[in-house]
């Protein structure tokens, strides 16, 4: 099925010139690797080559499996639009959030299902939702009308959009009918783009209403559906769960500026390695403190951008099978043979060597 049935490209309710800073965000956005792994196995079910969508985004299905890094967006943009175009199915974010069981979404899952009742789930969703994915912002507002829990887009997804949209929609509306044993009534879903041909497929929602053509991704909750108890409400296994995310909320936020630095560097597009100065707009300093600020860490800006193409090299030479030349585009490098200098002199081997140790060849 065409993409164009989207239609989000154009989109009014999307603006697609973004500042440096959002563009860069879009270029550093990590997304957890079980929801890769869930949309494979969700394929194989569908009797399509998950292995091959798979290889469409630079990954394999045993690294995928072991590896808990998380994913860069462009990886995970590459994924969605391959993995639509294999299966015909524009709506497939709404699928793949119907498969997700409560423990995909980590200690955020158990916090949410086993809070006091909706409101309370919602609240837990707003405060650690971006542990996830951090392609959105929430916002958890208690208003005379109920309560509404309000979505904003940090990254520019592109033709993927509409399944990012579906997905968060979706797993939002997932958790609250693994909580509660239902969708209540009065739940309204805010969906920023125009309604789509196959708009039947939220009809698995009902009683929930969806509104399209908003201009932000939210759900409003009716008082009465605020309240409505949680089936596996429990004290002590929530508290549990949200400590853990605190614990996880706390370290992101205590990272140093070096390994905060090393991880926008190493989530960027290869090839699209952000300059000094928009690593420093991304993390709110000038360029001449977060050079201090480095210098502090006993690193420079250099160091990390060598060591994100050192690890970007090795991997993709050990875990995909795009050729050398490919690969040394990737990473921003016109002639081969300057690449496979610079390789010899990180690793003391060429290209060719360090893929035939890993058992590839190419």
């Amino acid at each position: 099925m065409p993409m164009a049935l989207y239609g989000w490209s154009n989109n009014p309710f999307f603006d697609h010139t973004m500042p440096a800073e959002t563009a860069l965000l879009q270029s550093t956005t990590l997304t957890a690797p079980i929801y890769a792994r869930q949309l494979r196995m969700l394929l194989q079910q569908g009797a399509v080559d998950g292995d091959r969508v798979l290889a469409a985004a630079q990954l394999d299905w045993a690294t995928l499996l072991t590896d808990d890094s998380r994913l860069p967006q462009d990886t995970v943009t590459r994924l969605v639009m391959a993995a639509m175009a294999a299966t015909g199915k524009p709506w497939l974010g709404l699928d793949l959030a119907a498969s997700l069981p409560v423990t995909a979404h980590g200690p955020l899952g158990i916090a949410a299902v086993t809070a006091r009742d909706i409101g309370s789930l919602l609240a837990v969703l707003a405060r650690y939702g971006s542990l996830r994915n951090e392609a959105f912002s929430w916002e958890w507002r208690v208003t005379p009308q109920g309560a509404v829990l309000g979505a904003t887009e940090q990254a520019d997804w592109g033709d993927a959009r509409g399944f990012v949209l579906d997905l968060m929609a979706g797993a939002v509306l997932h958790l609250i009918g693994a909580a509660t044993g239902q969708l209540p009534a009065g739940l309204r879903v805010d969906m920023p783009m125009a309604r789509p041909p196959w708009a039947a497929q939220y009809g698995r929602y009902q009683p929930v209403e969806f509104r399209f053509g908003q201009p932000a991704l939210a759900l409003h909750v009716a008082p009465d559906a605020r309240a409505l108890p949680c089936l596996g409400a429990d004290r002590h296994a929530h508290a549990m769960a949200c400590g853990e995310c605190d614990d996880a909320l706390a370290e992101q936020a205590g990272r140093s500026i070096a390994q905060r630095v090393a991880a926008l560097l190493a989530a960027a597009p290869a090839g699209r390695y952000p300059q000094l100065v928009e690593v420093a707009a991304a993390v709110s300093l000038t360029p001449r403190t977060l050079m201090r600020r480095l210098r502090a860490d006993g690193v420079t800006f250099q160091q990390l951008l060598d060591t994100a193409r050192q690890s970007r090299t090795l991997w993709l030479l050990q875990h995909t099978h795009c050729s050398v030349e490919d690969i040394a585009a990737q990473l921003g490098y016109a002639d081969t043979s300057n690449f496979s200098r610079t390789v010899r002199r990180w690793f003391g081997a060429t290209p060719l060597v360090l893929r035939q140790r890993d058992g590839r060849d190419g």
